[in-house]
C-alpha cells in the first residue's frame, strides 16, 4: 500500500473521533479519508435496512458540489443486478460503471446525470454480518482501481465497524449507568429500611434484657425469633446477590464484553432481588411493630446494697412452686455476711432464667434433680464468682456453643423464645460488668460460671 494511504489509514485509526461513541463524527472522518486517499469527488456510507429489501444512504459527501447528502434509498426490486452483486459480500470494482454487470442499472438515472464513470463499493461488516457498503464514485471516465486502493477502502470499512462498536458500548454504558443509579437508589432505600428494622429489633431486645423476667418473656416473644430472623435473612441475601450481580456487570463493562443479553439478564436479576428484599423487610417491620405493642417493662435495674446469700435464698423461695413440681433440691453455698452494692434485679433475672431452663430443658423425665449455687470471694482481685450447676440432661457441644445466641432454642414450637440465655449473658456482661462461661456434656448436667467485680464502674 502506497505511503499516502498508509498515513491516512493510520490517522483515522488513532483519531479519538473513532472511539468517541459519536458515529456521525467517525463517518465524516472516514469519508474524508476516502476522498483524500482515492482522490475522488464523491464517497458515501450506505446501510441495508432491517428487511434487506433496500439500501439507505447514511451520509454521502460530494466535494464536487460542496454538498452532504442523506436519506437516499435504493430498493432491491429496482436494482436486482446490483443487489445480486451485494449479496456475494465482495468488493465491487466497476472500472466502467455504465457497463459493469453490477452497476449498469444506475447508468441512466444516477451515473450519467452526475458524470460518474467508475465505482468502488466495499462491504461493511459488523458482528460477522454485512450491514452496508462504502460507495466510492469517480467523476469522469473509466478508472482502474488498484489493489492498494481496494485494500485501503476495506481497512476503512473495518474501522467503521469499530466506530459502530464504540457507539453500541456508549449506549449500553449509558443504559447501565441509568440502571445503576436507579438500583443504587433502591438499594439505599431498602438498606435504610433494613437498618431501621435491625435497629428496632436491637432496641427491643435490649429493652427485654433490661426489663423482662423469663416467666413473661416466654409468652411475649414465642415464635418471634424465627419469624423476624427469616425475612431479614432473606432480605440480606437478596441484597448481597444484587451487589454481586452489579459487580459482575461492572466487570463486563470494564472488559468491554457486556452484551445486551447479559445486561437484560442482569437487570431482571436485580429487579427480582429488590422485590424479594422489599417484601421481606415489610414482613419483618410488621412483626416488630406487633412485638413492640406487647412488650411491657416489669422491673428496673437499680444499684442497691445487697446481702448476696439472703437475696439468693429469697429468689429461690419464690421459685419453690416451680422447683417442687420438678422434684428439684436446691442448695446455696455462700458466706452469711457477704454484702456489696450491685444490681440485684440483674442477679434475680439471671437465676430465674437459669432455674427455668433447668426445669424446662434439663429435668424433663428425670428424678432426684439438683441445683447447686456456690459463691466464692476473691479479695485479691476484688471479684466474686457465682457458680450455677444442675444434674440434668446436659447439652451437646453444638448446643453449648450456640446457647448464648439471641433467639436460639431447642424448644421451637413449644413456647421457647430463645432469649433466656441471651438475657443471662447480657445481664452478666453489661449490668453486672462481669464474665460468663458455660460447660456441659450430655447426661452430665450444666455448669454456668459468673466472674463478677465487687465494685461496679
Amino acid at each position: 500500500m502506497r505511503q499516502q494511504l498508509v498515513q491516512l489509514l493510520y490517522g483515522v485509526s488513532i483519531s479519538s473521533d473513532l472511539d468517541s461513541g459519536n458515529v456521525e463524527l467517525a463517518e465524516r472522518l472516514i469519508l474524508n479519508a476516502v476522498l483524500d486517499g482515492l482522490e475522488i469527488g464523491r464517497a458515501g456510507i450506505w446501510l441495508l435496512n432491517a428487511e434487506n429489501t433496500a439500501i439507505e444512504c447514511r451520509l454521502l459527501l460530494d466535494r464536487e458540489n460542496g454538498k452532504e447528502i442523506q436519506m437516499l434509498v435504493l430498493p432491491r426490486d429496482a436494482y436486482p443486478a446490483y443487489f445480486k452483486a451485494l449479496d456475494t459480500q465482495r468488493t465491487i470494482t466497476a472500472v466502467d460503471a455504465h457497463t459493469d454487470p453490477a452497476t449498469y442499472e444506475f447508468s441512466e438515472s444516477y451515473l450519467t446525470p452526475l458524470n460518474i464513470g467508475a465505482m468502488l463499493d466495499a462491504p461493511i461488516r459488523y458482528k460477522g454480518k454485512m450491514i452496508g457498503i462504502f460507495c466510492c464514485e469517480h467523476i469522469g471516465g473509466k478508472r482502474h482501481w488498484t489493489e492498494d486502493e481496494c485494500s485501503f477502502i476495506g481497512a476503512l470499512a473495518d474501522l467503521y465497524g469499530r466506530a459502530l462498536s464504540a457507539q453500541e458500548n456508549e449506549r449500553i454504558n449509558a443504559e447501565l449507568e441509568r440502571a445503576n443509579q436507579h438500583l443504587e437508589q433502591r438499594v439505599a432505600e431498602r438498606t435504610r429500611t433494613l437498618e431501621k428494622t435491625l435497629s428496632e429489633l436491637t432496641a427491643m431486645q435490649e429493652k427485654l434484657i433490661e426489663a423482662e423476667k423469663m416467666a413473661s418473656l416466654g409468652n411475649l416473644v414465642a415464635g418471634i425469633a424465627h419469624e423476624v430472623n427469616t425475612p431479614i435473612g432473606i432480605a440480606v441475601t437478596a441484597n448481597s446477590s444484587a451487589k454481586d450481580k452489579l459487580s459482575a456487570l461492572n466487570k463486563h463493562i470494564e472488559a468491554n464484553t457486556l452484551t445486551k443479553t447479559a445486561l437484560l439478564e442482569g437487570m431482571n436479576h436485580l429487579n427480582e432481588c429488590i422485590k424479594i428484599s422489599f417484601t421481606n423487610l415489610e414482613r419483618a417491620a410488621k412483626l416488630i411493630s406487633d412485638f413492640k405493642q406487647t412488650a411491657v417493662d416489669q422491673s428496673s435495674l437499680n444499684l442497691l446494697d445487697t446481702n448476696i446469700k439472703d437475696y439468693l435464698e429469697n429468689i429461690l423461695h419464690s421459685l419453690m412452686p416451680l422447683t417442687r413440681s420438678h422434684s428439684v433440691e436446691v442448695n446455696i453455698d455462700c458466706v452469711e455476711d457477704f454484702s456489696l452494692i450491685t444490681v440485684p434485679g440483674a442477679l434475680s433475672q439471671i437465676i430465674l432464667n437459669l432455674v427455668n431452663n433447668s426445669c424446662v430443658h434439663g429435668f424433663i423425665g428425670r428424678e432426684q434433680n439438683r441445683i447447686d449455687i456456690a459463691v466464692s470471694i476473691d479479695n485479691d482481685n476484688h471479684s466474686y464468682t457465682v457458680t450455677y450447676k444442675d444434674n440434668g440432661h446436659g447439652m451437646t457441644e453444638d448446643v453449648m456453643y450456640k446457647v448464648f445466641e439471641p433467639f436460639f432454642t431447642t424448644k421451637r414450637g413449644s413456647g421457647g423464645s430463645g432469649l433466656g440465655m441471651s438475657i443471662v449473658y447480657n445481664l452478666a456482661t453489661q449490668a453486672l460488668q462481669g464474665e460468663v462461661s458455660i460447660d456441659s456434656k450430655p447426661d452430665n448436667g450444666v455448669t454456668v460460671t459468673f466472674k463478677l467485680p465487687m465494685k461496679l464502674a
